[in-house]
Parts: structure tokens; C-alpha cells; sequence
């Protein structure tokens, strides 16, 4: 053996497990464990660029005139309450029967009144002592 060997396994031998060796901490990618953490990956790899376009118009609505904004909001308002009330006004229309009633009720209402403006001593009173 030569003495340069001789002497490194010696230095082996005898050196102690403590010296700090310093390793580089490279984070590797872990995908999530679970099967709905890969479909969320795969989600935001497939549609991850609405992110961005969402960041750029979100940077548009800053540099634009509030007031504009304000206006816009007050527009998109004003035709939601017209929709809204044409809507109501198409639902709470009333239906051929309730009108048949109705016009037969009006109808009624008008038979009794000339019967009772015909009776002497009655002008629309409905008290029995009105003499």
C-alpha cells in the first residue's frame, strides 16, 4: 500500500461524523395528494390566463374617470328596475276568469245602486233608521 492511501484511510478512520456538509435545499414540485388538489392544478394550468386578463382590466378600472364608472353603474341600475317592473307587470296581470269576475262584480254593483236610488229616502245610506 502506498503511504499517501495508507494515511487517507487512517484520517477516515479516525475523523468524526460531525463535520457540517453543506447541501443545497432544492424545493422539488409535489403535486397535492389528494385527487381534487390535481384537478385544481390542472385547472388553473388550463385557465390560469383568465387570471391574467383579469389583472389587466382590474388595472383599465383603475385608471379610468369614476365618474364615468358612476354613470355606467347608474345605467345598468335604471334598466334593471325597467326589466324588473315589466316583469312584475307581465306576472301580476290578472287572468280572463279574474277578469269575468270582476266585470260581473261592476255589473252587480251597478244593478244594486239603481235599485237602491230608486227607493224613496235612501241616497247611497245603508242605515235602516235613515227616514
Amino acid at each position: 500500500m502506498s503511504s499517501r492511501l495508507a494515511k487517507q484511510s487512517l484520517d477516515l478512520l479516525t475523523s468524526t461524523n460531525n463535520k457540517k456538509v453543506e447541501k443545497t435545499d432544492s424545493k422539488k414540485i409535489k403535486l397535492p395528494k389528494t385527487n381534487k388538489g390535481i384537478k385544481k392544478v390542472k385547472y388553473e394550468n388550463r385557465y390560469g390566463r383568465h387570471q391574467k386578463t383579469r389583472l389587466r382590466q382590474e388595472e383599465v378600472k383603475k385608471r379610468e374617470n369614476p365618474i364615468d364608472r358612476l354613470h355606467e353603474q347608474e345605467q345598468l341600475e335604471e334598466e334593471r328596475l325597467k326589466r324588473n317592473v315589466r316583469i312584475m307587470r307581465m306576472a301580476l296581470r290578472s287572468s280572463p276568469l279574474e277578469k269575468k269576475i270582476h266585470k260581473t262584480a261592476k255589473r252587480n254593483a251597478k244593478r244594486t245602486k239603481k235599485w237602491s236610488s230608486e227607493v224613496h229616502g235612501s241616497d247611497g245610506d245603508t242605515d235602516s233608521d235613515s227616514d
